[in-house]
């Protein structure tokens, strides 16, 4: 009788195990799917309805585009002054930042191999007339004997005469030559400013080796600058190039005088673009009769550029691109609150803002930013539709 009573006992005890055992199994995976199931159906509910999103009006760009380039001032003539002629240098007459006009004496040159070479050259010209003397008159007596009586001399002795002449009229004209190509050189003892100018360098002192030239062995003597017109050399970018036009008006200004524009203009380009950086190589030229400014300095070149007419370009920022695979789209909305993809081409980029130069139209409204949530023909509900700031600050 207790035997069976243990049993019993035994047997609930087991069943109520597999009960418990049920409960802690059950009750949490139908918790966990009721939560999901009421999560779910919150998330449906949720995108049931319209996306709140800012909307942006667009307008066609009329205001003038900036474009601030850097570059540096370079004299309108610049050259280094080499000599001529070989000797040492006797006297200097000008120093760095000396102002001289065309023509002026820079400095001058001992030539004493040069003034032995026109001697020299003096000498044979001398005795090449003496040379040409004697022959003409041989020329002359042959001539003669032979028109008396021909056996007397044969022609090709009279021939050879008459050659003896001519090649000695050929040494003095040679030998005068030399003469004056050595009086040339001797022209060079001193050296002049080529055009008005300011020396910017002087390279050489009394005594120095002159070295005729422009080589490596040869020594620079001056390097003068003509700095009342100067030159900006800009490398323009592509999507700009096609906007250069020769006059063009430019503002250059310097840091060292942070409160003036000085004023250049375009005064002509390379006519092609770099291969490699794709820029247009330009020419700004400012007028620097005061002297103000000074060659080498650094400097800022600002092209304004008028919109062009038609073009459609629109300026907007760049969270109102959608960038997916494929083409740059923007998000459009219509009177009814729905949005459609449409694809647009990129023109220039300035960074937070782009350039829409295809694919909108003046008084689009477009959603902005563009999320990924942005899906094509969904229907959304503006939060905020602002009007889009036509001052540039790209």
């Amino acid at each position: 009788m207790k035997k069976n009573k243990k049993e019993k006992n035994k047997r609930f005890l087991i069943f109520g195990a597999a009960i418990l055992i049920f409960l802690a199994l059950f009750l949490p995976a139908y918790f966990f799917y009721h939560v999901r199931e009421a999560r779910s159906s919150a998330f449906a509910k949720e995108t049931e309805k319209p996306l709140l999103v800012h909307t942006l009006v667009v307008h066609q760009e009329n205001q003038e585009t900036e474009l601030v380039l850097p570059s540096f001032l370079d004299a309108i003539n610049i050259t280094p002054i080499w000599a001529r002629t070989n000797g040492y240098l006797t006297d200097w007459l000008v120093d760095i930042g000396d102002k001289v006009k065309q023509g002026d004496l820079l400095a001058t040159i001992d030539t004493p191999d040069v003034d032995q070479e026109v001697v020299q050259a003096e000498g044979d010209l001398a005795a090449a007339i003496a040379r040409e003397s004697i022959a003409r008159v041989t020329e002359e007596r042959g001539t003669e004997l032979f028109q008396l009586n021909p056996d007397a001399i044969s022609r090709e002795e009279l021939d050879q005469m008459i050659a003896a002449h001519d090649q000695s009229l050929a040494d003095i004209q040679a030998a005068n030559g030399r003469v004056n190509r050595f009086r040339y050189l001797q022209g060079f003892k001193n050296l002049y400013a080529p055009f008005d100018g300011t020396i910017i360098e002087r390279d050489i002192d009394i005594g120095s080796l002159i070295t005729a030239g422009s080589t490596l062995a040869a020594q620079q003597m001056f390097q003068i600058a003509k700095s009342d017109i100067l030159r900006a050399f800009v490398n323009v970018p592509q999507n700009y190039f096609h906007m250069i036009q020769d006059g063009m008006e430019a503002e250059i200004t310097v840091p060292q005088f942070p409160k003036k524009i000085f004023t250049g203009r375009i005064n002509r380009n390379a006519g092609a673009l770099d291969p490699l950086a794709r820029t247009l190589l330009t020419q700004v030229n400012i007028d620097n009769k005061k002297g103000e400014l000074l060659p080498g300095l650094y400097t800022e070149v600002k092209f304004k550029f008028k919109p062009e007419k038609g073009t459609g370009n629109f300026i907007v920022p760049i969270e109102a691109v959608i960038f997916r695979t494929g083409p740059a789209l923007v998000a459009l909305v219509d009177k009814d609150n729905t949005v459609h993809l449409k694809e647009v081409k990129i023109g220039r980029d300035y960074g937070a803002k782009v350039e829409i130069v295809e694919g909108l139209s003046d008084g689009d409204e477009i959603v902005n930013p563009a999320t990924d949530r942005i899906k094509n023909g969904m229907e959304i509900k503006r939060v905020i539709q602002t009007q889009r700031n036509r001052t540039r600050g790209v």
